[in-house]
């Protein structure tokens, strides 16, 4: 039986642990995207690149180590049988390196660019807040503020910005609570003032004979007329200390307070007022916590708000998990009619899609153009108001065009795609490389949720069906897409063809005098290094043959013919190795 340790195997494996070290080393000394990168992301990375050199670098790796093992053989049977000895192990790690390509590759792709895409996405917002401090606008700043914290809070520029700008809003808040104009400042044919003024000096008559009641409704009615007055406030405010003092004990007064709120509030919510409702009990909750019937409006209250918005958070949380995708489709529906949809970006995750800085045109029957700040996407219901979940008062809002209905605050619409094509969109939308294969080859995608507590088992909950074919539905360039799903199922055919031309080129230059290892393990490297050119240039015309494919083959037949094509591309390799060795088939 013959002897089939070639070698093979070392050299391969030598070989690829040299371009894990040298693919981590350029990316060390890469400056170019690495420049803009987070702190915390540079490491990730780095690994990340160099798991990518080594996927770039295989082929070129298989053929040097099909080459030198194929001349280092000793066996003489033949170009069939030496190529037996080769092919057993190099169609395994051939196997090997194709499954990394083709599973792993495409999550590495991803993680990368997220990594770029969120350090972007925190120095462009610390650019912003920056621009917006020097600009006087605190809350704008603390906004942008915002997003950069849900990428990196240990930034030393984040925290240094942020602290400025947070000193800044106290300091305007506690100038505001302060500042009110002098009392002489104010003219005498003032007629507010001179209104308010008489309400005042009867309050304070009535003061002094002991009328307490009536002194305190005319200080508010002083209040109401001309409210700038620091005197009268305060005259307010000590009329009804004295009611105090002669009504209920301090305690019953402020649990009628209490009570008086929540009845404001449970008001509100019952006329569907939900987000004013949620202000209220989100206050009386920051005051008593352990108070259950403000727990349970609060959360009642924040579901009916749900409705009709949103907290920044979702969205800042989402965006923190993916950085986000610029995004656009178009839909054409029945007849005429066309919705667009685009953001500056969007991101999905477990129960939504999130926009940022939205832009919605729907033509036909339904006419529709809007823009807004944020937006989230759940089945066909797009919410367009965002809120502030510990600042209720931050509320953010779409701005209609066309299409506002009377009576109708326009927070949330039905559109005419759905939750499902918005994250289709995105994954076929963002770079080709990230796409995972199982959707560029069967055209589907699962997901999975918990099921309930008591089993604490995956629950498989639909399968939503997606596909290249889809993407024309969305207004989305098909070709791009075939060419990647070529250069993934080229991959294969690939790295068989190069062990296949390597043992040829082993074969035909083979020395009279057998390589010594260390020879063999010194010059292996160069011969990588000078493969990667001409594969490079080979990859080329690869592309090139898949976008013609691509353009000249229908979507549905372009698998099959790509894999056929590449299958006679092996074939001929066979040939060409078995010409390169000089000898025929055994």
């Amino acid at each position: 039986m013959p002897k089939t340790n070639s070698g093979f195997l070392g050299v391969a494996a030598a070989l690829l642990a040299m371009s894990f070290v040298a693919g981590f080393f350029t990316a060390l000394f890469n400056i170019g995207p690495s420049n803009e990168l987070l702190h915390i992301f540079k490491l990730r990375w780095e690994l990340n690149q160099a798991l990518l050199y080594i996927a770039a670098w295989a082929p070129a790796v298989l053929l040097v180590a099909s080459a030198i093992a194929m001349e280092s053989s000793s066996a003489s049977d033949g170009f069939a049988g030496e190529a037996y000895r080769i092919m057993a192990p190099a169609l395994a790690l051939a196997l090997i390196v194709s499954l990394f390509y083709l599973l792993i590759v495409p999550g590495l792709e991803e993680r990368k660019n997220r990594y770029e895409s969120q350090s972007q996405l925190f120095n462009e917002s610390l650019k912003k807040a920056e621009a917006a401090k020097k600009a006087g606008k605190y809350d704008e700043a603390e906004r942008y503020l915002q997003v950069c914290a849900t990428v990196d809070q240990l930034d030393k520029g984040y925290e240094t910005l942020n602290n400025a700008v947070r000193s800044m809003i106290i300091q305007e808040r506690s100038q505001r609570e302060s500042s009110a104009p002098p009392t002489d400042s104010i003219q005498a044919d003032d007629k507010a003032w001179l209104a308010g003024n008489r309400f005042y000096l009867e309050a304070l008559d009535a003061r002094a004979a002991g009328r307490f009641f009536d002194a305190h409704y005319l200080a508010k009615r002083s209040a109401a007329i001309y409210s700038k007055r620091p005197e009268v406030m305060r005259l307010v405010d000590e009329t009804w200390r004295d009611l105090q003092r002669l009504g209920p004990s301090a305690e019953a007064e402020a649990e009628a307070k209490v009570y008086k709120r929540k009845l404001d509030g449970y008001t509100r919510f019952q006329e569907g007022d939900y987000l004013e409702a949620y202000r209220i009990y989100l206050e009386l909750a920051a005051e008593n916590p352990d108070d259950e019937e403000t727990k349970t409006y609060l959360a009642r209250s924040t579901e009916g708000l749900s409705s009709i918005a949103f907290f920044l958070e979702e969205l800042n949380t989402a965006f923190s998990r993916s950085g986000g995708k610029q995004f656009s489709i178009s839909l054409a529906g029945t007849g005429s009619s066309l919705a667009v949809i685009s953001a500056s970006r969007a991101t999905a995750s477990e129960n939504a899609v999130y926009f940022s800085d939205l832009s919605l045109s729907i033509s036909g029957d339904t006419r529709v153009i809007l823009s807004a700040p944020y937006a989230r996407l759940h089945g066909n219901t797009l919410i367009l108001r965002a809120i502030d979940r510990l600042k209720p008062h931050l509320v953010w809002e779409p701005d209609y065009e066309a299409g506002k209905v009377a009576g109708d605050p326009g927070f949330a619409i039905t559109v005419p795609f759905t939750q499902e094509d918005a994250e289709l969109a995105l994954i076929l939308s963002g770079a080709p490389e990230d796409i995972p294969l199982i959707v560029l080859v069967t055209g589907s995608y699962k997901t999975q949720t918990p099921a309930p507590e008591k089993t604490q088992t995956p629950k498989l909950e639909k399968t939503r069906t997606l596909g290249i074919a889809k993407a024309q539905r969305l207004g989305i360039d098909t070709k791009p897409l075939l060419a990647e799903l070529g250069a993934r199922a080229a991959y294969p055919f690939a790295v068989i063809m190069l062990v296949l031309i390597g043992a040829g080129l082993g074969v035909r230059f083979k020395p009279r005098e057998p390589i010594g290892s260390l020879n063999r393990y010194l010059t292996a490297p160069i011969l990588v290094a000078l493969a990667l050119a001409p594969l490079k240039l080979t990859g080329s015309v690869e592309t090139i043959i898949a976008n013609a494919f691509a353009t000249w083959i229908p979507v549905s037949a372009f698998l099959p013919a790509w894999l056929g094509f590449m299958g006679a591309c092996v074939v001929a390799s066979l040939l060409v190795a078995a010409r390169i060795a000089g000898r025929t088939l055994k």
